[in-house]
């Protein structure tokens, strides 16, 4: 199965590619690969954390909130205290890994889905960061190595492209190789089950849920180094291009299955269109729509897929 996937999802990009080459003049110019690889780090990031959540059966749709606040809160910290972007750095993981704790403790609690809960903490947090910053952007930090660190490069690569192949190659082999990953899985196929079998399901739940906020408070402290500043609405629509990924890549809405490599090609896919479409000079709202009829279509082919298979 997922072979099959794997093989779609590079025949998808392959498509894609060739048709935007065709169509554009810049899209095969490196230049515009090496601004790809750029945009691809935030949403690998994020991506990449949906991963353990849709294989326990679960989605997050407050990973772009969560993003928004945690970036915010370090800006906010360099900006009114003088405290150094590299030690505002943890505090920006540990705010996302909090959320995410209230996401799962929540969710548990109440006996309600993760994507019920953070729907509803999506708003908390957004109208957290509007208390926080007023309603406007916060910029002005200064100089530092960390912002350098965020703009600089290697060889025409930006240096957080690096920082995103480490996520992405620890997650592939966490999950792989984790007793921790592989009762996510089981909770996803069947929590019931997974419960009889003295699998700490609440527990992992909770962890899994902080494990997401942790991805998204990292994907914070990413942009932040780059961008040298935050906005009160940043993060919007992350979570529906992270699931996308996921299912793109083979995971399953219905838990049980899930991919780290698979989410990377999902997510290069998605990034590959959006670029191509900008460069074609199609609408925003147009690339959105389409943002939107990618995701119904990869979830009703991944569905069609799984029952064949079955």
């Amino acid at each position: 199965m997922e072979e099959k996937n794997g093989i779609m999802v590079l025949a998808g990009i392959l498509l894609v590619s060739i048709l935007f080459a065709c169509t554009t003049e810049t899209f095969a110019a490196t230049a515009n690969f090496l601004r790809l690889l750029r945009q691809m780090v935030i949403m690998v990031i994020i991506a990449t954390g949906m991963t353990f959540v849709v294989a326990t059966g679960e989605m997050d749709i407050s990973v772009g909130a969560i993003y928004n606040l945690t970036v915010n809160i370090m800006a906010l910290l360099i900006l009114h205290t003088g405290m150094s972007p590299w030690l505002c750095a943890p505090i920006g993981i540990l705010a996302g890994v909090a959320c995410g704790v209230i996401n799962g403790v929540a969710s548990v609690s109440l006996g309600l889905p993760a994507i019920i809960i953070t729907l509803g903490t999506s708003y908390i947090y957004r109208g957290a960061t509007l208390v926080l910053t007023g309603g406007y952007s916060v910029g002005n930090l200064g100089k530092s190595s960390f912002f350098n660190f965020g703009t600089g490069s290697f060889m025409g690569i930006n240096y957080t492209v690096f920082v995103a192949v480490l996520v992405v190659l620890a997650s592939a082999w966490w999950m792989r190789r984790s007793v921790a990953c592989r009762e996510f899985l089981a909770i996803g196929s069947n929590a019931n089950a997974a419960r009889y079998t003295g699998v700490p399901v609440t527990l992992r739940k909770i962890q899994n849920e902080a494990l997401m906020g942790g991805f998204a408070g990292l994907a914070g402290v990413v942009s932040l180094a780059f961008m040298a500043s935050a906005t009160s609405e940043g993060g919007s629509g992350y979570e529906m291009l992270a699931i996308t990924a996921v299912v793109a890549g083979g995971g399953s809405t219905d838990g049980g299955r899930a991919s780290v490599w698979g989410t990377l090609g999902g997510i290069a896919l998605i990034m590959i269109i959006k670029n191509g479409l900008m460069l074609m000079g199609i609408s925003t709202a147009y690339q959105e729509a389409t943002e939107g009829l990618l995701l119904v279509l990869v979830i009703a082919m991944q569905k069609l897929m799984h029952k064949r298979t079955r």
